[in-house]
């Protein structure tokens, strides 16, 4: 069971496998709102956490077309709701109030790997070595 807010958390902290190095910052290149709907959207953007609640257990987060997503892994699934601002992902709980929504930036790693603003690495689908 997933509390209210702790959800954003864990979709924030959704990263790649623990055992891949992360590229040095400034390795990637930024991502547009644009570039983020056209490769991201409606498909599962998934890792395992290497801090936080759910450090160490894989997730998958799909933000879906239509302005919700979703997160599930580890026997968990949240729901919330998402939207642009600027070139910035924003996120919030189903249960949570505009005010706790909160911010990200992505950028394109090598290897079909992403990267958010928080320095987690992320990819497409299951993540396995790659």
């Amino acid at each position: 069971m997933v509390l209210p807010g702790m959800a954003l958390a864990i979709v924030t902290l959704a990263g790649c496998t623990r055992h891949d190095a992360a590229p040095p910052v400034g390795a990637g290149k930024p991502m547009t709102a644009a570039d983020f709907r056209r490769e991201l959207v409606n498909l599962p953007l998934c890792g395992t956490p290497p801090t936080g609640p759910v450090a160490g257990k894989a997730m998958c987060t799909v933000h879906f077309a239509d302005g919700q997503w979703a997160l599930a892994g580890a026997g968990m699934v949240a729901r919330g709701f998402w939207q642009f601002q600027g070139d910035g992902v924003c996120r919030r709980d189903q249960h949570d109030p505009v005010e706790q929504e909160r911010c990200v930036r992505y950028e394109r790693l090598p290897n079909g790997r992403y990267r958010n603003s928080e320095g987690v690495v992320l990819c497409l689908g299951p993540c396995g070595e790659r």
